[in-house]
């Protein structure tokens, strides 16, 4: 008898722990409306020529907007301090019954950024915005990344335990990084980039949005027989936004050389050869102009040839500034 006592005993303590162990899901009761349950999310980027998922590593913040089948705004969710892989999924406690899409705005520093006024249960998708901020009056531009998940839909599951959807979210960059260095300036000259774009607004929907346009201003340093450009980070390049892109002449504040930097450069339709990527895919773009005097070697300039990643561009009768 003492035996079975024992035995009893231990099986019990036993059960108790394995019970304790695999969580409320799999406890027989009466009730399971206290069981945690959610949505995980999943975030990765994947242009259409690209055959595998990647993690950006600067993608170390994201706000997620969910809405309704009303696309009224039902709650946000904001994540730091991530570290994207194929593993990581980012945990809610969003349990409502409906069909839901949820929208994400990714940035390494989303404080470049602002999100136009919103209350949850009233506001809906269409009448929400992402602004670039000032910074100083000037535009501070970083990597800006956006999703949007395919509908979700949740029925009445408090009687079925613990359970956790999972929802998969590809974030498309929307920032291109333009790499400029002029060839064919005077050693002895003092100049700089201007580029004027209207691409400071988004609609939830990833449109763009009515924007007032920024002014880029750098200085182009003189590394010998060549001048460049720092980094410039630009949202969202497309065609024909009119992204004006302008090299200066400080010591008389005149243009030189003025292109429009989507439509002149980057997918000029007037070469012989269509460029070998598209915007779709391609983030970065090491540009290299080739400008040379006209007939008046004082006041007017040409370009005459230009390479954009490999591409070659050639410019006939092209004569430029005054």
């Amino acid at each position: 008898m003492k035996v079975f006592k024992k035995l009893h005993t231990l099986f019990i303590a036993v059960l108790l722990l394995v019970v304790g162990q695999q969580g409320c899901d799999t406890m027989i009761y009466d009730d399971l409306s206290e069981c945690p349950q959610g949505v995980d999310f999943h975030f990765y980027s994947q242009t259409p020529c690209e055959i595998t998922r990647n993690y950006p590593a600067q993608l170390k913040q994201i706000r997620l907007f969910a809405f309704d089948e009303n696309e009224v705004l039902v709650g946000e969710y904001p994540f730091n301090d991530l570290t994207l892989s194929a593993e990581n999924l980012q945990r809610t406690l969003f349990y409502k019954i409906g069909t839901f899409t949820f929208v994400a705005w990714g940035s390494d520093n989303l404080s470049a950024y602002e999100i136009s006024d919103f209350k949850v249960g009233e506001t809906t998708k269409q009448e929400m915005e992402l602004l670039l901020a000032q910074q100083g009056g000037k535009p501070h531009t970083t990597s800006l990344y956006y999703g949007v998940s395919a509908p979700l839909t949740i029925t009445d599951r408090s009687r079925l335990g613990t359970i956790f959807d999972r929802v998969d979210i590809n974030m498309i960059e929307f920032t291109n990084r333009v790499y400029l260095t002029v060839h064919g300036l005077p050693g002895d000259g003092s100049f700089s980039l201007s580029v004027v774009e209207n691409n400071g607004a988004f609609l939830f929907n990833g449109d763009y949005a009515k924007s007032t346009g920024w002014v880029y201003q750098l200085p182009l340093k003189n590394e010998g027989n060549l001048f460049k450009a720092d980094i410039l980070t630009l949202l969202k390049l497309v065609e024909n936004r009119g992204t004006k892109l302008t090299v200066i002449d400080n010591k008389t504040n005149q243009p030189i050389y003025e292109a429009d930097l989507v439509n002149d450069l980057i997918l000029n339709r007037e070469q012989a050869t269509p460029p070998p990527y598209n915007l779709e895919c391609e983030r970065d773009f090491h540009i290299d102009i080739f400008l040379e005097h006209a007939i008046d070697p004082e006041t007017t300039w040409m370009i005459v040839r230009a390479i954009i990643n490999n591409w070659n561009l050639v410019y006939r009768n092209v004569i430029l500034g005054n």
